[in-house]
């Protein structure tokens, strides 16, 4: 195994890195959008009050207002809640009343001192709500305030309005929120050509339905016709919930539902209640399953697939495999017939079309001056055992490493090294050594405290979004004496078909270094933005390290000697508005004077248990201009003019002295008979 010089003043960085207040988007529903159509979306997620606005990667989308949903009261008063649902159902059922009141007058028992009601203006002017607003309101009140598996850091919502230009590309975008100083990490979102249905963001029950403690209004079953393919279905999934689609199908039809969930949202720093491990299922008309899906090679969202022997209506069902749920367990499902319509299918490019791929993820080429052996293969039926021969000519130490599941690929790989060979067949030459799997990139563990209160911090795994990348294995060898020499690949479990491709690297173990930005979008301000970013060497590597500027931007900032952190500032040269996707270089000089260049992984921070910090590889470096503010907040001042609370007659209420029935209170309130009395 290359020896690794661990990170250890990262740790105070990351700590630094994570705990600044940039916006945290947790979901988006709907997860995707049709070309050429206006969606309204939703996002839930925390640190949201200073957004100014929002950005969408690549070309023909924009946000272009967003709704911040303020926040509602949990104890409001008991004749609140009944004056709220009515005045909302007066609105959805268009009665005249409503279009002749700009705003519905509060009613006394609102206006006392005494009172229990809530200022939330959210809920006092709903007639200059849309449905998708009412909708945020009827959800907060039908959903009890301790629901199971219920987060407080996915809470905040604000509304975003999308446009989608007709002629936009299809596939994978992100969309990054900003604030005055700061811009959240990216989050993927899916724009497709194909007819879009998606669940409503919550079915408002009808007038009158009770609000018990685990209210089954969470989510009533949508009104959602039948579907021909191609067809995209976004929804969401509660705890214990499973939705259900129906499918117009024609015999011969070969039917492939490949759903995008886990890759929503990849990590999530504890996992409480849970990664979203999503199930589909699909039933014929008579009721039968038909079809089953969980999991689709090593990735975790299932890829179903059935060939149609009938005409007929079909029931798509989705649910988590364990029934979890949450606001976060959000889904898109693309329903498409192979025949026609070719979907993202094999497990190389689902991988490659969700997960980011860091720089060291991607195999070197080998060039006229390099030592480098790059041999690729394809374990493609099961129990294969692919053998590599190769020379050594001079002792010393080298480096073997197999590129397979970084490269989307299903291969769980084993190398066997063996040798020296001489005429020996392989079968009774000697095994020197044997990898299986790599240990993930660690950071040092860090006393970021004091010696008198220690404070530990570990870091680790910076590829924790990359399902199972450790699975490659890779590992060093000094050879002692020169000959012909063999590795050996496998699968471990002795799996094998037509997507086990591999790439397997062979060099001379040299220094060499790692760059790892701290934040993979920044918020350009007066035409510069700064950062921080870490450097892992290896195998001994301990020269400075600098930024590459271009004739678009200058960047400055440097690892010298046994730095491992620094900051980095980058000024552009010209003025733009907007998102730009950039990479970023870093070089070296190697000891024997050769120049070592490397492209910087963009990554955020995510911390799990308070202990450990993750570096999550992004798809981009991205770096935006605001064009103003086009966030929308409530405009209206309080309300009710609720004023502190006053106690009389030996600290009793004045509902307490004067029932109801009492002439005073008659047409008056308590506080026109008794001025603050003591």
């Amino acid at each position: 195994m290359s020896s690794v010089r661990i990170i250890v003043a990262a740790a105070a960085g990351l700590c630094a890195a994570s705990a600044l207040a940039v916006p945290k988007p947790g979901y988006y529903h709907p997860s995707s959008v049709q070309v050429g159509t206006k969606t309204r979306i939703v996002m839930g997620g925390d640190v949201v009050w200073g957004v100014q606005g929002a950005w969408i990667s690549g070309t023909g989308a924009k946000v272009t207002r967003m709704v911040a949903v303020p926040g509602q009261p949990r104890s409001p008063g008991k004749t609140q809640i009944p004056w709220v649902l009515n005045w909302m159902y007066d609105i959805l059922e268009d009665k005249p009343i409503v279009k002749k009141e700009p705003h519905r007058k509060l009613p006394p028992e609102a206006l006392v001192e005494e009172t229990d009601w809530q200022e939330c203006n959210w809920w006092h002017f709903q007639e200059e709500h849309d449905n998708l607003q009412l909708q945020t309101i009827a959800r907060f009140i039908f959903t009890p305030e301790f629901y199971p598996q219920a987060t407080p850091a996915l809470d905040h919502l604000i509304i975003l309005d999308v446009e989608v230009a007709p002629d936009a590309p299809p596939g994978r975008r992100d969309i990054i929120l900003y604030d005055g100083n700061s811009a959240s990490a990216p989050h993927p979102f899916y724009i497709t050509r194909e007819p879009h249905v998606a669940e409503p963001f919550f079915v408002i029950p009808p007038r009158g339905f009770p609000r018990n403690p685990l209210s089954i209004s969470l989510h009533l079953p949508p009104d959602i016709k039948p579907q021909k393919l191609p067809i995209h279905l976004d929804g969401q999934i509660w705890p214990g919930e499973v939705d259900t689609y129906t499918l117009r199908l024609e015999e011969g039809q070969q039917l492939v539902c490949s759903l995008v969930g886990r890759e929503l949202f990849p990590y999530l720093g504890d996992a409480v209640p849970g990664f979203f491990n999503p199930v589909l299922r699909l039933y014929d008309s008579r009721g039968h399953e038909v079809a089953f899906a969980d999991d689709f090679y090593y990735l975790p969202d299932p890829v179903l697939t059935y060939k149609v022997p009938m005409d007929g209506f079909y029931q798509l069902k989705i649910h988590d495999n364990l029934y979890r749920g949450g606001p976060n367990f959000v889904y898109t499902v693309f329903c498409r017939d192979a025949k026609t319509d070719r979907p993202v299918y094999t497990p190389k490019e689902r991988a490659f079309d969700c997960y980011p791929q860091p720089a060291a993820f991607i195999p070197p080429k080998p060039n006229s001056s390099s030592n480098l052996i790059v041999r690729t293969g394809s374990i493609d039926m099961p129990g294969r055992k692919d053998r590599h021969f190769f020379e050594i000519k001079d002792p010393g130490t080298w480096h073997f490493e197999l590129y397979a599941r970084r490269e989307g690929s299903p291969l769980d790989g084993v190398l066997k090294l063996y040798g020296p060979m001489g005429k020996l067949p392989l079968s009774v030459a000697p095994l020197l050594q044997t990898w299986d799997d790599s240990p993930g990139r660690l950071f040092e563990v860090k006393n970021v405290g004091s010696a008198d209160l220690p404070i530990i911090k570990t870091n680790m795994l910076y590829e924790g979004s990359i399902p199972q990348a450790e699975c490659d294995p890779s590992g060093t060898w000094t050879f002692k004496e020169p000959g012909k020499y063999c590795v050996t690949v496998s699968d471990r479990a002795a799996l094998g078909g037509e997507h086990y491709d591999y790439t397997l690297c062979i060099s001379p173990a040299e220094p060499s270094f790692e760059v790892f930005s701290l934040s993979s979008a920044c918020r350009v301000n007066g035409g510069s933005a700064r950062f921080k970013a870490c450097v892992l060497r290896k195998d001994g590597f301990d020269g400075t390290i600098s930024f590459d500027s271009t004739s678009d931007y200058d960047v400055s900032g440097t690892f010298d000697g046994d730095e491992l952190e620094t900051d980095v500032s980058i000024s552009f040269k010209s003025k733009w508005t907007g998102l730009r996707r950039l990479d970023l270089w870093a070089s070296g000089e190697l000891p024997d004077g050769r120049k070592l260049r490397v492209r910087v992984t963009p990554t955020d921070p995510g911390e799990q248990a308070f202990a450990y910090s993750h570096l999550l590889p992004a798809h981009g470096f991205y770096f935006g201009v605001s064009d103003g503010n086009i966030c929308e907040r409530d405009k209206h001042g309080p309300q009710l003019g609720l004023k502190k609370k006053t106690s009389h007659s030996n600290g009793q209420s004045c509902a307490t002295c004067h029932k109801k029935d009492a002439k005073h209170t008659k047409g008056k309130s308590c506080t026109e008979c008794h001025k603050n009395k003591n």
